[in-house]
Formats: structure tokens, C-alpha cells, sequence
């Protein structure tokens, strides 16, 4: 059955109230005073003037912390600003990976379903923005332009894979490094069985 541009429509406002409101509750249930706040306080230091490695020590990329010090510049340096970045984060995965699942011939409640557990299961679990997270994100997505790069063998998704995966590599390098790995083989395989350079 075909999806009209309406239903399609419908199903991307849903999953992206879905994917939002979930995240931005479960982002305030419980809190970790390290792992939650981390980012908070970086994003805060770094629109004060301070830079990561040069006025304090990141254990990770600093993507994340200038992620959050652009929506602590745009919407105040609050805690719904915090939570905004990663309610921002899942909602975008979500409607990605329903367009992935529909364009890779998957039927639509199938498709709607699988994003409903993705945005159920992928960044609420933290809530905030959080490194480890940030990076699989980001690296599942060059994956899904790795897919599309193949099948539709259009430039933008070539063109998109290392930005994604620097982006991920900057937010932690774990498991982003192993992605890269795995991705360069992948396309020298790619490249050598279709003799592309």
C-alpha cells in the first residue's frame, strides 16, 4: 500500500510529539549529578569565554559542549534548554529512521512502530545530552547514508558520511572509531566490487 504525502505527513507530526515529549519528561526523572549535569556545565562555561582542553578537561569531544552553549546563547541557560538539545537530538533520529524504514520498503505501522521504539529507547534513557549516546546517534546515521549512498548512489550521502562521522568521532570516540573502521571497509569493498574510485 502506498503512503500519501497526508499520511506521511501525519505520521511524522505524531512521531515527532512522540519522540519530544518523551525525551524532554524522562529527561527530568532522576538525575546523576555527573553524567547529567556535565554537559550543562560546559555548555555554561564555554559561553562564558572558557574553551574545552585549554580552561577545563573534557573526557570527551567538545561537539557536545558547544552544541550546548549555541542553545544556551538561543534559549537561556536553563534546564529546558538542556533538555531541548536532546529532546531535539531523538526527534531528528526518529524521523530519520522512519524515513529509512519507508524508504527501504518496510510497511508503514511497521515503520511507525520500529520509530516509536526508537524514540522510546534512544536518548530518554539519558534524557540529557550525553556523550556515549551522542556518538552511536550520529554514527548510525552515516550508516543510514551509507545504505542510501548505495542504493540511490547519490554524492549527498558520500558527502554526508564523514561530516557525520567526525561529528560523532568529537562527541566520543568510542563507538564512533570502531563505525569508521567498519565504514572503510565496507566502502573499499563498495568501491572494488563495483570498480568505482
Amino acid at each position: 500500500m502506498m503512503i500519501t504525502s497526508k499520511n506521511k505527513l501525519t505520521y511524522i507530526l505524531i512521531l515527532s510529539f512522540i519522540s519530544f515529549s518523551v525525551n524532554f519528561y524522562y529527561g527530568s526523572l532522576g538525575v546523576l549529578s555527573i553524567d547529567t549535569f556535565a554537559f550543562f556545565d560546559s555548555g555554561f562555561r564555554i559561553l562564558n569565554g572558557d574553551s574545552p582542553f585549554k580552561d577545563y578537561w573534557t573526557i570527551s569531544g567538545p561537539i557536545i559542549d558547544y552544541l550546548q552553549a549555541l542553545y544556551f546563547l538561543i534559549f537561556g541557560v536553563n534546564w529546558n534548554s538542556y533538555l531541548l538539545n536532546g529532546s531535539i537530538i531523538n526527534l531528528l533520529l526518529t524521523i530519520i529512521c522512519f524515513n529509512f524504514f519507508k524508504n527501504f520498503g518496510l510497511d508503514n505501522k511497521y515503520s511507525f512502530f520500529y520509530s516509536v521504539c526508537v524514540s522510546i529507547l534512544s536518548n530518554p534513557s539519558m534524557g540529557t545530552p550525553f556523550p556515549d549516546h551522542y556518538s552511536a546517534f550520529f554514527s548510525l546515521l552515516s550508516i543510514i547514508c551509507f545504505l542510501h549512498a548505495v542504493k540511490y548512489e547519490k554524492k549527498i550521502y558520500w558527502l554526508l558520511i564523514p561530516v557525520l562521522l567526525f561529528i560523532g568521532f568529537f562527541c566520543k570516540q568510542t563507538p564512533a572509531s570502531y563505525i569508521i573502521i567498519f565504514f572503510l571497509i565496507n566502502f573499499f569493498l563498495y568501491s572494488y566490487i563495483k570498480k568505482k574510485k
